[in-house]
């Protein structure tokens, strides 16, 4: 075995995705022939909870400025984000996400959240 494919066994490098974490920044491919960005904001057994921001990249960046992301409107010709979506873990895996960077979570940005508990809410994708 090489040097790399000792390194890799070790630290799990290009292997199974690491636990998604509260504050993390990932790439996701959204299906559509669109890469996007979305940030994890919450981290439960059930689930995630993601900001999906309305940009989307032909190929997948390996940084991004995150003062151009934005989640749009639904008035945007060119389409909108959410501020809030509560993905099953499997869901969420399935967009295949590659983290791209850290930003803390602010309090504004789990209002969506905190709604969706009041409701009781489900995960998208989790059946």
């Amino acid at each position: 075995m090489s040097v790399l494919g000792v390194l890799t066994v070790l630290f799990g490098c290009g292997g199974p995705a690491q636990p998604e974490k509260a504050g993390a920044l990932y790439t996701v491919d959204d299906g559509e022939g669109w890469f996007r960005v979305a940030k994890v904001l919450v981290v439960e057994t059930e689930g995630v909870h993601i900001r999906l921001y309305k940009n989307r990249f032909k190929t997948r960046p390996g940084s991004v400025e995150f003062s151009s992301l934005s989640l749009g409107t639904v008035h945007d010709a060119d389409g909108f984000g959410m501020g809030h979506l509560p993905l099953s873990r499997r869901a969420f895996r399935a967009w295949q996400p590659v983290f791209l960077a850290e930003s803390p979570v602010a309090e504004s940005e789990l209002d969506g959240y905190r709604a969706w508990k009041d409701a009781k809410g489900g995960f998208w994708g989790d059946k």
